[in-house]
């Protein structure tokens, strides 16, 4: 069925594949990005692999983790690979080690560290290179590391809750829930996604709530 596709849709196909494995990574990896990875040879997926927990290996290391012929390969990936050596090692050398013939990678890297010095390595090893696909999307999921390293400033979200007659607890300042199972499981998403969580004085004497992540 993907043969009948053009070349970019068959690109962004398996790059929703990447952010999908990236998104595993949601409230482990900071302050590094969430990456995912996806190696793909004549038309089939050979290995997945995406960044699971700060400190150990990116997703492409993941990726390539194995034994497989990898000419002839395509390697797609949300996030520009790295190229210098952090916790772990660079990937891009990684990747012209190991045969990879192309490589299509979301967007490049912001970092100071990177920014665009990953692929123009693998340009230099013959490697062919094409970003920006489904690059809103890349960017969205990486938005505070993008805000971080290019403004030098958290990404903040703002939640609150009302109920229909704009009040937030009953005036005797009994306090009961005035979201449905959703919105707090999207509450819970949110602070996954972060790496502080602030809330009024009044609310932390009154309530000490945990704050901690319960359901994503």
């Amino acid at each position: 069925m993907l043969m009948a596709l053009s070349k970019r849709k068959i690109d962004e196909y398996y790059m929703h594949g990447a952010l999908s494995l990236a998104l595993r990574g949601t409230g482990k990896v900071s302050p590094n990005p969430l990456v995912g990875c996806v190696v793909v040879k004549d038309g089939s997926v050979i290995s997945r692999g995406w960044h699971r927990r700060f400190g150990l290996p990116h997703a492409e290391a993941m990726a390539l983790e194995g034994g497989e012929d990898l000419r002839g390969s395509t390697l797609y990936v949300n996030l520009e690979p790295c190229s210098h050596r952090g916790k772990t090692p660079p990937c891009a050398p990684l990747i012209a080690e190991r045969g990879v013939t192309r490589v299509v990678a979301g967007m490049v890297d912001p970092d100071p560290r990177v920014q665009g010095r990953g692929l123009n390595f693998l340009r230099e090893k013959g490697i062919e290179v094409e970003t920006g696909v489904l690059e809103t999307e890349c960017r969205w999921i990486n938005r505070g590391f993008i805000r971080k390293n290019t403004l030098g400033r958290p990404w903040v979200t703002v939640k609150g809750a009302l109920s229909l007659d704009g009040g937030m607890a009953l005036e005797s300042g009994e306090s009961k829930w005035i979201t449905g199972s959703s919105a707090r499981s999207m509450a819970h998403l949110l602070r996954a996604e972060s790496d502080a969580i602030l809330v009024g004085a009044g609310t932390a004497a009154r309530d000490d709530p945990e704050l901690t992540v319960r359901s994503t």
